[in-house]
């Protein structure tokens, strides 16, 4: 079997370039980003839309629109940056989750059979989570010089979900944050 070979003219080969600079920043779209200890940014380069439910969420939220969006690639692709001491909540996902470590230090958390258990990865380590275990991820240091550090997320999936974990939505409902905190 071949593979048909295409020949595309350099301005639909444009509208697949995401500029790091062109990129919007966006720090809300989670129930989880305006918690203490989870306050983060996202830039979406290429990705993916909102899943269907009420309890589960775009992993990247559904605020933080892609720059390449026409596309079907099978992932989505975004970068995170985070002061220390920030992360994300306790959560799962549908599709493999993977975490290139772009600037600084961070904690990779997950729960375990023997308890939470983590690992502490520098810049240009990648760690991989299959679907379903719960994890979660925390800036420790930022570079010299630098207030946040950065990790690049590519989540596999055109619709992937992502759930919070009871004690997380816990956490939110008691901050006001979980949609139905009000009710």
């Amino acid at each position: 079997m071949s593979i048909e070979v295409t020949r595309p003219k350099k301005e639909e080969i444009l509208k697949c370039v995401a500029r790091f600079d062109d990129l919007k920043a966006v720090d809300g779209g989670l129930p989880d980003q305006k918690v203490e200890g989870c306050y983060r940014t996202f830039r979406n380069a290429i990705g993916f839309k909102q899943p269907e439910g009420s309890e589960t969420y775009s992993p990247i939220g559904d605020e933080a629109t892609p720059m390449i969006s026409h596309l079907q690639p099978g992932f989505g692709m975004a970068y995170v940056s985070a002061k220390p001491g920030q992360g994300v909540l306790m959560h799962t996902h549908d599709t493999n989750e993977t975490f290139v470590v772009m600037e600084g230090t961070w904690k990779f958390e997950w729960e375990g059979a023997d308890g939470n258990d983590h690992v502490i990865l520098e810049e240009r380590d990648i760690v991989s989570f299959p679907p379903g275990p719960h994890r979660r991820f925390e800036c420790m240091a930022a570079r010299d010089g630098a207030s946040e550090g950065m990790i690049m997320g590519v989540i596999g999936g055109n619709e992937p979900g992502a759930e919070f974990s009871e004690e997380s939505v816990e956490i939110m409902k008691a901050a006001g944050t979980w949609p139905d905190a009000a009710e």
